[in-house]
Formats: C-alpha cells, structure tokens, sequence
C-alpha cells in the first residue's frame, strides 16, 4: 500500500485515512449542497428522509474514520478498500433515492474509483470497479422507465446537471490524483536519497569498524615494542628481541596497510563466499602460530560442506575472541566448532577468572576490557562484525571458571 505525503494549505501530510477523511468531508458539503438546491430551487421529487438518513450515516463513519487516523497512521489495504467501499455503498443509496441512473451525479462513482487507483494494487482496483459498475447497473435495472421522461425543463436541468457532475468530477479527480501522483513522486525521490545516505553511511560505519578494528589489533605490538624499548634505554637489548620488535613493527604497519586497502568500500557482505571449514582451520593454524605460547585444543566436525561469507571482516571478529580467551587463559583455549546447511555453531572456551556478571550484559553494546592497559574494543568490533553477518554472539561464565563464547553463523551449502 502507497504511503502519501500531500500538502493541505502549504503543510504536509501523509496519513491515508486523514486524506479520505477530507475527501469525504467534500463529497458530504456537496451531497447537502445539491440535495438542498434540487429540492428548494428546482422541486425535485427527493427522498429527503432517505438522502438524509445516508448522509447522517456517512457523518457518523467520517468522525469514525477522523479519531481512526489519530490511532493509525498506516491502514492496511483491506481497511482502504472498506472506506472506499462505504462511498460506493453511500452513493447508491443517495442515488436510489434520487432517481436512480437517471440522477445527472451517478458520475461521481468515479471518485473512489479514481482514488484506489492511486492507493492500492490493481486486484483491490479491480474489485471496486467492479461493485461500481454493478451498482450502476442495479440502478440503471430499478428505474427502467426513467430513461423516457427526459423532456422540456426536465430535459435542459438534466443535462445541466450532467455537465455540472462532469466538471465536479474532472476537478476532483485531477485535484486528488494529480497530488496523488506528485506526492508519489516525491516518495520515490525520497526513498532514493535515503538508500543513497545508507550506502554512505554503511560505508562510514565500516570504516570505522575497520579502523577501530586496526586500533585494536596493533594495541599488542605496541604494547610489546614499548616494554623492548624499556630495555633500549638500560642496553640490555639482545637479538632476539631485536627480531621481536621488528615483527611486532611489521605487523603494525600490515595493519595499517590492510586499513588503506580497504577504506574505498569496505562492505561486510563484500568478499564472497569461502568453505567454512578450511577457513576455520587456516585461521586457527594461523593464530596458533602467533600464539605459540597458548595451547589451542580444537575439535571441528560437520555434516556437509558449507561456505560463509565476508570471511576477511569475520577472521578480525574471530581472532579479536581467541585473543581476549588467551589473555583471560594464557595456557590453554579450547575451540569447538559444528555445522549444518544453513547454521554453524562455534564455541570458544578460556579457563581464566571469568567476567563480573555485572558487565556480561554490557559485552557487545560498549566498549569492555578487564586489562589495565586495555582499550577494550575486541568484543565490541566482535559482536558489532558477527552481528551484522545475521549470526548471533553470546558469552557466560562457566561454573568451573572461565568464559564460554558462543557464536552462531549463517553459511550456506556448497555444490
């Protein structure tokens, strides 16, 4: 269903039910307005208990409709297409009451017509269309004889009266639809310059994300080259820790170099799909070589082979957990991994002191660290980066100590 946006008196407004609420307050001063001037002016033989009883009934649905458009600002097509129903109903009735097909208004069954047009599919069109025509010729049925009495002044204020529904019905029609359109217009431009300001922003979000993510992972290095330099100052330096302060340079400037790669479009949907399981394992061999000193116990097992995307932007979230479990358990870190055709389970188990309950809830939504010198951007970038995936990210403590990682993922299978 089409969501409005049209102006009333320079002021915008995009609630349907408020816009057919003002489309059948008109209709009702002109219905009063003609049933008056053909009975007092002209002495037509109305109904006017019947016209009267219709147009009381439309009054009761338009301040129904009014306190209805306070509540709901997005009617669904059904509770369109009843409201638009209501007029069709109402005017066959007015119209049966005042002369049937005859009646020089019966044009008017185009307005509601002409209106869900505009706000709903063709099927909803269609069915409306159908009930007018039907009722017209239900009318047109009623009164058979009545296409015979057109003469004399009778004759000239029926075409009259045809010329004056024509003209009402042009101007309505070309007021409400033509502001209809324009305003759908206006959306469409709207929604594309949203879309234009998301892909802007996703990539100002990713850009941060990855150099948040650089931040983090050369906090290590750094950390590592300041303790070297220490011993710089008192010449106590050996080779080994020459060749140390290099490597951890080198990874420092790999950081960096991965971030200036990568800030034209980082995307985390971007870079394909890779098998999970060869992933995983190169990842973990990988960590493992830079962690030598941590014992990495690991058991991967699954029923199919199956491939997972933005394997680059999920290793940094990986590796960001392993990282926090073997500062929490530097002698060993347990790793479990399962998967099915369409989710992957993997578990990441550290054997430390575990987390204040109090903070578990926070992990994820700021910025956490239990190291003194920590900047605690590793479980952020994690949870945002796995998250934004569609996989999920969950950490407890263990009754035996330790924390317990759980991270879920969405893979799919591989031909």
């Amino acid at each position: 269903m089409n969501k409005l946006h049209i102006s009333w008196w320079g002021k915008e407004d995009s609630n349907t039910l408020r816009i057919l609420f003002w489309f059948r307050a008109f209709s009702i001063l002109g219905q009063i307005a003609t049933s008056v001037l053909a009975k007092v002016i002209f002495a037509f033989p109305l109904n006017g208990l019947g016209i009267a009883a219709v147009i009381s009934s439309l009054v009761v649905v338009n301040i129904f409709t009014w306190f209805r458009s306070t509540k709901v600002s997005d009617p669904s097509n059904l509770e369109i297409f009843i409201q638009l129903f209501i007029d069709v109903a109402a005017l066959t009735a007015l119209f049966y009451f005042a002369g049937g097909a005859t009646n020089p208004f019966v044009s008017m069954y185009l307005l509601p017509v002409a209106i869900i047009a505009v706000l709903l599919p063709q099927a909803w069109v269609w069915l409306l269309a159908a009930i007018s025509m039907a009722a017209y010729s239900y009318l047109m049925w009623l009164y058979p004889n009545q296409h015979a009495h057109h003469n004399g002044q009778s004759f000239t204020l029926h075409v009259l009266g045809m010329w004056v529904s024509f003209v009402l019905s042009a101007g309505v029609i070309a007021f409400f639809v033509v502001k209809m359109r324009s305003a759908l217009q206006q959306k469409d431009q709207l929604l594309i310059s949203i879309r234009e300001r998301a892909i802007k922003d996703e990539k100002l979000v990713s850009l941060g994300a990855l150099a948040a993510s650089t931040a983090h992972e050369m906090g290590t290095p750094l950390g590592t080259i300041q303790l070297i330099t220490a011993d710089l100052e008192e010449n106590k330096i050996s080779q080994e820790e020459i060749n140390i302060l290099l490597e951890q340079v080198m990874r420092c400037k790999q950081a960096l170099a991965e971030m200036s790669t990568s800030a034209g479009g980082l995307h985390v949907e971007g870079d394909g799909m890779v098998d999970f399981e060869e992933f995983l394992l190169f990842l973990l061999d990988d960590w493992q070589q830079k962690k030598s000193a941590v014992t990495l116990k690991k058991n991967i097992s699954g029923k199919t082979k199956v491939g997972v995307v933005a394997a680059k932007t999920l290793s940094k979230a990986l590796i960001n957990l392993l990282d926090n479990a073997a500062d929490a358990s530097p002698d060993s870190v347990y790793v479990d991994a399962s998967w099915e055709d369409n989710e992957a389970q993997l578990t990441i188990v550290d054997h430390g002191e575990g987390i204040d309950p109090k903070m578990l809830a926070d992990i994820g939504s700021k910025p956490y660290s239990s190291k003194p010198d920590g900047i605690g951007l590793g479980a952020f970038l994690a949870h945002e980066i796995i998250q934004r995936l569609g996989g999920t990210i969950k950490l407890t403590n263990r009754p035996t100590g330790g924390v317990e990682t759980l991270i879920t993922l969405p893979v799919q299978p591989l031909k």
